[in-house]
């Protein structure tokens, strides 16, 4: 079955309520939705969200599929995917993101061509279903704490804080959420980057005290030395997302002990199969690993909940649901019900196209 076109589609999918973070403001998700077809009439597909942080823009995404990537690929056979990627990673330097949209969709088409889901393709389930970890936007402690309540309310059991870096104002919106949510709840708390070492370890240890489990990416995220000395001296789990663009950063940072625990995603590390490897090599090393995905089009969402379902690496507690947040998706086929999002059978991705693009 030979790849017969490829195109790109721009989706703006805009939030239900602005997502703030230390270093973002998101009021629409905007992505690039990769279809590729094959001579045989199916469509793989693959999703790309990008924002300035990102190094990757819809320029620059669009340019490198359409005018780089696209001539090398029309006309191969879907069967040889192993090949496809080898020369796409020779071709192109750099652009994770690309090359994870591209190959989603690779996989996804593979999948629908031989009639089984991705996860099978992966190796097969060793997990049905994800709980879902749900963020919170940055704001005063008051309406942060009611955002919580209302997701807990809504069946979730575990949340993820944005915080900014403001230690004394940072430590009240912690306080007031955990006040509203009670003990029994899991609560990672997330700095994007925003802390100095001293003040991490400050706060790391009041956290404590109110029963927050992680820490993710208190310091910038090429501040190694930094990382590892809030490791040193936190009572509480250290995490990266940031520090951890590719394996190679993964390897370094498994290596020498920088961090409990290794926040990563399919489109971060360039793919699935880089994910992948992320989370075996934490394994190995006694490090957990977790899988995200910002909000847009579930497509991203689901190529992460394939891999974590078929992968004994990453952890049954992964952040897999922001496609709730936003509308307009033109997909279907993924829901969270009580905090839990089970893994779809269907065929590829398991997700389904609804409308247009």
């Amino acid at each position: 079955m030979n790849i017969e076109a490829i195109e790109t589609h721009l989706l703006n999918l805009p939030y239900h309520k602005p997502l703030i973070t230390a270093s973002n403001r998101f009021v629409i998700a905007e992505g690039v939705l990769v279809e590729i077809r094959s001579d045989g009439g199916l469509s793989g597909f693959g999703y790309i969200d990008l924002f300035p942080r990102t190094g990757e823009t819809t320029g620059s995404a669009t340019f490198a599929i359409d005018q780089v990537l696209k001539p090398m690929i029309i006309g191969r056979d879907i069967h040889e995917l192993g090949r496809i990627k080898e020369k796409i990673d020779r071709t192109l330097i750099g652009n994770p993101r690309v090359k994870s949209g591209l190959e989603t969709a690779l996989y996804d088409l593979l999948g629908k061509s031989i009639h089984v889901p991705l996860n099978l393709l992966l190796g097969g389930l060793v997990k049905d279903e994800i709980r879902i970890v749900k963020m919170t936007s940055l704001d005063d402690p008051e309406t942060m704490a009611e955002e919580a309540h209302q997701l807990v309310t809504d069946g979730f059991s575990a949340i993820k804080l944005k915080i900014s870096g403001q230690l004394n104002l940072d430590l009240q919106r912690i306080t007031n959420v955990r006040k509203a949510v009670g003990d029994d709840i899991f609560i990672k708390v997330d700095a994007n980057e925003s802390y100095d070492p001293k003040s991490a370890i400050q706060l790391s240890k009041k956290m404590a005290d109110l029963g927050v489990e992680v820490f993710e990416q208190p310091v910038p995220r090429h501040q190694t030395d930094a990382l590892l000395e809030v490791k040193k001296h936190s009572p509480i789990k250290i995490e990266a997302d940031q520090s951890v663009g590719s394996v190679a950063d993964a390897y370094r940072l498994i290596q020498h002990r920088v961090v409990d625990s290794i926040n990563t995603s399919v489109l971060k590390a360039g793919g699935l199969i880089e994910a992948r490897r992320i989370a075996e090599m934490c394994r190995l090393g006694g490090v957990e690993c977790t899988l995200a995905n910002t909000a847009g089009s579930m497509v991203g969402d689901a190529a992460g909940l394939q891999l974590a379902a078929s992968c004994p690496g990453v952890s049954s507690l992964c952040e897999l649901g922001e496609f709730t947040t936003v509308s307009g998706d033109p997909f279907t086929g993924m829901e969270i019900k009580h905090g839990m999002v089970k893994v779809p059978d269907g065929e590829g991705l398991g997700v389904q196209q609804i409308g247009n693009f």
